[in-house]
């Protein structure tokens, strides 16, 4: 059993004892695909907590470090990712009527090399997981390239950040069986740049359906929720749109276990259908990532989710994304 594993099962006996009847809602985590080529499209939030109380508000700040490494090619196109990328966002929400919710994203996207390339390298070496590549002597550069079937290709090797396409969004909940149905709608509008990878230049939209079920396993204090999501793709304004499909599907399944009042151990599986036609596998195959972490509940009103996403379909996703999120309602 790894050092890692041990560690979760000591937090869990420590957290046994100091559960209490009341539970929070247990949330799923903001997590998005954040390998260069994919965030710029405006994949689904599938959020499973949205308001539901006619006028109230709530504000969030979430920010995502993620960091990638890999070199790919066939006899005719090829990709190199080296890069770390910041994406720090402001959600507004608010309940216009009951079940009702109305929301806004604005991200600030920043591309550079970054500082955890040192961290995630002794990180592997430490655990004996391969390094993909990753050496000492290449740590915190930046270079993005991409060569399509057809010629067309980009480049990117300055550091650089911008505000990144903003979406529009809203939610109804309807209650079912003790459990509830949540019908969601996402526009993403064009206001970033594709030449700084901010943005897609084009406009997506999105219709999805969550599940929260807190019914089926209340006894144990685990709560299940799922979703399902299909995206208009609209065309990216770059010379990859040659490769880019324009309709995907994007799915999430997680759980939760409610150890106290205050904290939640939660895990969640995130996927996407391929964002583009291509034989290699960054872009052409499905994207699979484990995002695993808790949430603080400080208030009724005030928490805090802190968690960690890894790709488990090698190099379809970041390779590793770190996430706070301060979500605050009144």
């Amino acid at each position: 059993m790894s050092s890692l594993s041990k560690l979760a099962i000591l937090a869990i006996i420590l957290l046994m004892p100091i559960y209490s009847a009341k539970a929070s809602e247990v949330r799923a985590f903001h997590n998005i695909n954040q390998l260069p080529f994919k965030q710029i499209f405006g994949l689904p939030s599938l959020d499973n907590s949205p308001l539901t109380e006619t006028g109230k508000w709530r504000v969030g700040v979430i920010t995502n470090i993620s960091n990638t490494f890999d070199v790919s090619a066939t006899a005719n196109e090829q990709i190199v990712t080296d890069i770390e990328t910041l994406r720090a966002s402001l959600v507004f929400s608010y309940a216009v009527r009951n079940n009702w919710q109305l929301g806004i994203e604005v991200p600030y996207i920043r591309h550079s090399g970054g500082f955890l390339d040192n961290f995630i390298y002794d990180w592997h070496d430490f655990f004996n997981m391969p390094q993909n590549g990753r050496t000492k002597d290449h740590s915190d550069r930046l270079q993005i390239s991409y060569l399509s079937p057809t010629g067309t290709s980009f480049a990117m090797s300055e550091s650089g950040g911008d505000i990144g396409d903003i979406r529009i969004n809203s939610a109804y909940t309807k209650p079912w069986n003790n459990r509830a149905l949540i019908f969601s709608t996402e526009l993403k509008l064009p206001t970033g740049d594709f030449d700084k990878l901010t943005g897609s230049g084009g406009i997506d939209l999105s219709v999805g359906l969550t599940i929260n079920d807190p019914y089926s396993l209340e006894k144990y204090r685990i709560s299940l929720y799922g979703g399902l999501a299909g995206i208009y793709l609209g065309d990216i304004d770059g010379v990859i749109s040659v490769a880019q499909n324009n309709f995907a599907l994007a799915g999430r399944v997680g759980i939760g276990w409610q150890a106290s009042r205050f904290i939640q151990l939660k895990m969640q599986v995130d996927a996407q259908t391929p964002l583009y036609d291509s034989d290699i596998k960054e872009m052409g195959d499905p994207a699979l990532q484990l995002v695993m972490g808790l949430g603080l509940t400080f208030t009724d009103d005030a928490y805090l989710d802190i968690s960690i996403a890894e790709d488990i379909n090698t190099s379809t996703a970041a390779d590793v994304a770190f996430q706070l999120a301060l979500v605050v309602t009144y």
